[in-house]
């Protein structure tokens, strides 16, 4: 898809669609404006898009219904009574806080962007479409990344003896969001326009994201997107010993070569300090509850206070004891499913993960382009999901379900190739 092609396919969109393009295409831009809140809430442009986009997803999905269905759908559907179940029990223990209401819209997002989702996306030409807007505004983010790297950084925080930048956003893993997903949707282009464009300028623009790509992962020092980038470098190499093989027995010469020379000095330096403590564990000089930067020791502490609920309030999640839940059903957790086993219990757990064996069932008809860019998307979802939770971002599940709305679609939209 060409610039003119896209803006054809933007124009094009109704407008209950169309917004959504234009807040994916911002929302780099708005979410610079962060800190904002700390002055008041009716000054921060995210406290806005957080209460006018599940207000328009909902009359959209309210008003502008799908046709088809799916079993992805019905698993959804299941899940988010779950989840209306456990934030109806935090209302009654929190009835009309501000705190509430925060965590309702942060806590119900995943529900109202799918369904919506599945009302946007309708053809492979809709799933480009978006993948394309969120490389555009990708370049907002390289440009703060450049002038951090190059100028000035305008936030440094210090981790385990490595200094993170992170700009005015209020999270490094904004950084990390638009690299995995915008290296994913790059490979993706790789493959997709191998009838549309030379090999030479998809290899080109395709070096220029992986040295962007390494330099921002050296400067924001997060564990889990090195795991996440490597996996889908993995998977890319891959791909390509299936479509082409010279050129994939090429990349892996190049990729030894560059490992040889440089490899082992940058491992030292940027990724070693990282994996301190693991390797101590390995060693028998920790304890493994120090394992993941102390998570595991975390998890365990959390499983065993959830084992101690009634039997009742297991299955469907903390928030019905009636206490204060807020930051064990959130990112307090560090890990999404025991993040999500605390919100919707062993019910939400259970049909949460049966909606992976559902969306591996759909890989066989995916033509190879597409094929790599679900496995991808389910690589980044659930490896994130070890360490963070992904759920919780916004800008991340703009893509993510995008993709699995995609595979919810009619086999026969699936089998096409589309090129």
């Amino acid at each position: 898809m060409t610039y003119k092609e896209w803006k054809y396919w933007l124009k094009s969109q109704p407008w209950h669609l169309r917004w959504f393009t234009v807040l994916v295409l911002i929302r780099p831009i708005v979410d610079n404006f962060y800190y904002l809140k700390n002055i008041s809430p009716f000054l921060s442009p995210l406290y806005l898009v957080g209460i006018a986009t599940p207000i328009l997803c909902v009359y959209a999905i309210i008003y502008f219904k799908r046709k088809d269905r799916s079993v992805f759908d019905f698993l959804f559907g299941i899940w988010t009574i779950l989840i209306l179940l456990s934030l109806t029990f935090m209302f009654i223990n929190d009835p009309l806080s501000k705190t509430f209401l925060e965590y309702f819209l942060k806590l119900s997002m995943p529900v109202y962007l799918f369904f919506f989702l599945r009302l946007y996306i309708r053809s492979q030409k809709d799933l480009d479409g978006l993948l394309q807007t969120f490389i555009y505004s990708s370049l907002f983010v390289v440009g703060v990344f450049l002038f951090e790297l190059i100028v000035n950084p305008i936030k440094v925080l210090k981790t385990r003896d490595l200094e993170r930048i992170q700009g005015y956003y209020g999270d490094v893993m904004n950084y990390a969001i638009y690299l995995s997903q915008g290296f994913l949707i790059m490979c993706y282009f790789y493959f997709r326009r191998k009838n549309t464009q030379p090999l030479s300028v998809r290899m080109r623009n395709l070096v220029l994201v992986v040295i962007l790509c390494i330099a921002c992962l050296f400067k924001i020092s997060h564990t889990a997107t090195y795991g996440v980038f490597v996996s889908i470098f993995l998977l890319f190499i891959l791909f390509n010993l299936k479509t082409n093989k010279t050129a994939g027995f090429l990349l892996i010469i190049a990729i030894s070569l560059i490992g040889y020379f440089f490899g082992s000095e940058a491992i030292e330096k940027n990724i070693a300090p990282l994996l301190k403590t693991d390797v101590a564990v390995y060693e028998g000089k920790k304890a493994n509850e120090r394992l993941l930067h102390g998570r595991v020791g975390r998890w365990k502490d959390m499983l065993e206070q959830y084992s101690n609920f009634p039997i009742a309030v297991q299955f469907v999640g903390m928030p019905a004891v009636l206490k204060n839940s807020y930051a064990e059903v959130s990112t307090g957790a560090h890990n999404d499913f025991v993040r999500i086993l605390f919100f919707t219990g062993y019910l939400g757990l259970l049909v949460y993960t049966l909606t992976f064996v559902f969306l591996f069932s759909r890989l066989k008809y995916l033509p190879p382009h597409t094929h790599f860019l679900a496995l991808g998307t389910l690589a980044i979802l659930i490896l994130y999901s070890i360490s963070t939770c992904p759920t919780l971002y916004a800008p991340m599940l703009y893509i993510l379900y995008a993709v699995l709305s995609y595979l919810a679609l009619p086999t026969n939209i699936l089998t096409k190739q589309n090129d």
